[in-house]
């Protein structure tokens, strides 16, 4: 396997991007003809802005990080617009194109380095984050998933061939990043990453691959919250289209299912509604049902492996970095404790399930 190019150890390894509101003000008054008020968002390499106006309407403002290819964040930008397109009742970000008609303009910011500048509509709802959902949100939001992946399998891009960061069909090429974890760890997750090239890559090769999402975290799923502030009930948007790529789709899958084991009572039952409502919309064959334990898995790994690494050489951003890391941890034991009748077990029940309306409605 070919290891990541260094463009995308760049990336990576890259500190967040800084635009002061000033610059951000006057790029949305003079590419976009917007004037507005804005207020920073945490990220992990680009820079981003909420923007209001007076007349009410909110935006996205996304400065990429000069890091990034040029040609990956094209890919992001005809990605969504191509779902506008195929899928228009799809909860996902609508690109606005600036004054020239370009979607994505460069800036050369101040230090000579270039930036591409997006501005999206910000969609309203509150990010679920470490909150448990029911049972037929997680069904709805894996309808969706299902349709976004749907939408997306007949869109190419020159990127197909291109590594990218977060790219679980690489996981291994973060063995070396595994010293930043503690000993108690360390060995338990590069057996992971090792099992994944030796027994699941080589499946997984087999399989199609079109443009993914492949960042389902409760980050970057938003919901409707209720008066009561009761078990959230309503998906309202996915959004942060930032780590894309070309995968398998259930590559797409396994990631989402990954950041939804966290419900104390029964860990696995949110993810098996969200692959349940996944498959009631575009149903899996054997091959990637197969897969899906080991893939959910490898994507814990990763998830712990490079948030820890990266802490420790961006201790500022720490906070940022380590968000998912502790429920990342809890939900790998969860998996690892389960045998093997078990999960196929409950991945049966789940996948002859019914909830209501999975994934149909937007």
């Amino acid at each position: 396997m070919t290891s990541h190019t260094d463009d995308t150890t760049d990336v990576l390894a890259a500190t967040a991007l800084t635009v002061s509101p000033e610059t951000a003000q006057r790029v949305l008054a003079e590419r976009f003809g917007l004037a507005a008020t804005l207020e920073p968002l945490s990220g992990e390499r680009d820079c981003n802005f909420r923007a209001a106006t007076t007349d009410g309407q909110r935006y996205l403002l996304k400065f990429t990080h000069p890091a990034e290819r040029q040609a990956v964040s094209d890919f992001q930008v005809r990605a969504l617009m191509h779902l506008a397109e195929h899928d228009p009742a799809l909860p996902v970000p609508r690109v606005l194109r600036d004054r020239d008609g370009d979607p994505a303009p460069p800036l050369r910011l101040d230090d000579g380095r270039v930036s591409h500048v997006r501005l999206s509509t910000f969609l309203p709802g509150t990010p679920l984050a470490d909150r448990v959902a029911s049972r037929c949100f997680q069904s709805r939001l894996g309808g969706w998933l299902a349709r976004i992946d749907v939408a997306l399998a007949d869109f190419d891009h020159p990127v197909r061939e291109l590594s990218m960061p977060w790219d679980l069909q690489r996981a291994d090429d973060l063995l070396p990043q595994t010293d930043s974890l503690d000993d108690a760890s360390r060995q338990r997750i590069r057996n992971l990453l090792q099992r994944f090239a030796e027994q699941l890559r080589p499946r997984l090769v087999a399989l199609p691959r079109q443009p993914i999402h492949n960042d389902l975290n409760g980050h970057n799923v938003l919901f409707t919250p209720t008066a009561d502030d009761a078990l959230p009930e309503h998906p309202a948007a996915i959004i942060d289209f930032g780590d894309m790529l070309f995968a398998p789709r259930v590559v797409d899958l396994a990631v989402a299912a990954a950041y939804q084991i966290k419900d104390v009572s029964d860990p696995l039952a949110g993810a098996l509604a969200l692959v349940a409502g996944y498959h009631a919309h575009s149903a899996l064959d054997d091959a990637e049902c197969a897969l899906l334990r080991g893939l959910i898995e490898t994507r814990l790994a990763m998830a712990i492996t490079v948030s820890t690494h990266r802490a420790r050489r961006y201790p500022q951003n720490a906070d940022y970095l380590l968000r998912n890391t502790a429920a990342s941890r809890r939900a790998l034991k969860h998996c690892l404790n389960l045998s093997a009748a078990t999960f196929q077990h409950r991945l049966d029940e789940a996948l002859d399930s019914t909830f209501n309306s999975p994934g149909t409605g937007a």
